[in-house]
């Protein structure tokens, strides 16, 4: 007797018996990221077909990731961040740079700073231009708007009653209000909504929050369809490589030992239904480097390593992009933030919170935003500003607070031009990438940010911060020239 593909046939005394095959899947999400929460949501909601999703690191219920100021004790967290070290950047003198990556349900928003951004309208048309269809600004409207559930802007270009939410902050620093009169004083137009018609000018931040709670991709998208008999989410499930019988795609291998019962080796494998698919939503790191460990992409790397390959594609793993951040910091006289990362003003903090949503625990980073033109020239805003009344440094253990009252401004490049590469370290699934990128390479990317750290001491110089700001001190009055910025 032949049994249905979605049957297994099991030999007993009185004849043969089928049983529903409850290790096949229509689909395996790997990844439980802002994405994969998205795709097991949607994925999920024919009944008919069955989804798997597969999270390597653990549910996220940790504190870390739902108070929003806690964000300092989840970014270089290794139970909830993948703490990816890039290589030394010969552009920067050997720096070495945190790569930070959610490892948790929600993946990277659930350790992110929360800063809601949708995009400028001129990088959706470019895109479309180029060539793209279906990813004009116009286009993807209202895809924007039956994401969000949005207390900010107008409703013919915001979305209300969607399951992402965007708020204001529940709290703000005065110094927040103070950012703008100073992006006025300079010439920047306040907008109300940069994720609106415009998106040139200094606004206040827009966050995704619920009543002053971080509001993940996994709240969001993934928590309230968990019931759902079709869907299924593996915690602590890393993939180690993807199973193929010629080159059609079958399952997936995990990381981990034995599953609960059976044969040890059999149930570290998740197997596809005929028709399948595995879907990657591992990130721009992970997914590369899972199709690598497969044995497609850059077939000589590959073999180097002891990796037979199976499609030879040298692009993956290639064109990695990331924006470059600077930060300019000033001493201030009134008390900030950073001055809270004490285990007696967090536990205050946080009892406030608890009970009201507010306070500084309420706060992630950016308290004011504004995204400026690097030149009177450029077509359309190229550098996003993040004002903080927290300031901080940041390597390779994470974020680090300053000691005393000071106030930062990022100056980031928004559409860098440096390109790296990610490579498998070894053949070890285990095994930690690669990250080659050389950050501020590019002439134009260095331009750019220096301009923007001009910008930046020059809101921090405006009338309007004059009572509160008592002096730089990063990088200091001694960065002048341009080739001092450079350095």
């Amino acid at each position: 007797m032949d049994c249905a593909p979605e049957m297994n046939c099991l030999a007993t005394p009185g004849g043969v018996t089928l049983v529903r095959c409850m290790d096949r899947w229509d689909y395996i999400v790997v990844g439980a990221g802002s994405a994969g929460c998205v795709l097991a949501n949607r994925l999920s909601a024919d009944p008919a077909v069955r989804v798997l999703l597969l999270e390597a690191g653990p549910p996220d219920r940790s504190p870390y990731i739902h108070v929003p100021a806690a964000i300092i004790k989840a970014v270089g967290n290794p139970k909830l961040d993948w703490c990816h070290l890039a290589e030394p950047a010969p552009s920067r003198f050997g720096k070495v740079d945190l790569w930070p990556a959610g490892r948790t349900l929600g993946g990277s928003s659930s350790i992110n700073g929360m800063l809601f951004v949708r995009g400028a309208r001129e990088d959706f048309d470019g895109w479309a231009a180029l060539g793209n269809a279906g990813w004009s600004y116009a286009e993807v409207l209202p895809d924007f708007r039956r994401l969000e559930n949005s207390e900010v802007g107008e409703p013919d270009v915001r979305g209300i009653g969607g399951p992402m939410q965007v708020s204001r902050l529940r709290t703000t620093h005065p110094l927040g209000g103070v950012f703008l009169e100073a992006a006025a004083q300079c010439g920047a137009p306040l907008n109300p909504d940069y994720n609106g018609r415009v998106q040139e000018g200094a606004s206040p931040p827009q966050v995704t929050q619920r009543n002053g709670w971080r509001w993940s991709s996994a709240r969001a998208f993934l928590h309230s369809v968990r019931h759902r008999p079709n869907l299924r989410v593996e915690t602590g499930a890393a993939v180690a490589e993807l199973l193929f019988e010629d080159h059609q795609c079958t399952g997936v291998r995990l990381l981990r030992g034995a599953g609960s019962g059976g044969d040890p080796a059999e149930s570290a494998l998740r197997r596809l239904a005929p028709g399948g698919e595995v879907v990657l939503a591992a990130g721009a790191l992970g997914s590369p480097a899972l199709l690598m460990r497969s044995g497609i992409g850059p077939g000589a790397a590959l073999q180097s390593l002891g990796i037979a390959p199976r499609i030879d594609r040298p692009d993956v793993g290639g064109n990695l992009q990331e924006h470059p951040n600077s930060v300019v910091c000033a001493r201030v006289n009134v008390r900030t933030y950073n001055q809270d990362a004490t285990p007696l003003r967090m536990a205050l903090n946080a009892g406030r919170w608890l009970l009201t949503g507010r306070g500084p625990a309420s706060s992630p980073y950016p308290h004011a935003v504004a995204f400026l033109r690097s030149d009177p020239a450029e077509p359309c805003p190229d550098l996003q500003f993040l004002f903080g009344p927290f300031a901080f440094s940041f390597d390779e253990r994470g974020i680090l607070p300053y000691s005393g009252p000071a106030v930062s401004i990022v100056a980031n490049t928004c559409r860098p031009r440096a390109r790296g590469r990610l490579h498998l370290r070894s053949a070890d699934p285990a095994a930690p990438p690669r990250i080659e990128h050389a950050l501020l390479s590019d002439a134009d990317d260095l331009r750019r940010q220096i301009a923007g750290c001009r910008i930046a001491r020059q809101l921090l110089s405006a009338p309007a911060f004059a009572p509160w700001v008592t002096g730089e001190y990063l990088p200091g009055p001694a960065a002048q020239s341009d080739a001092q910025w450079e350095e």
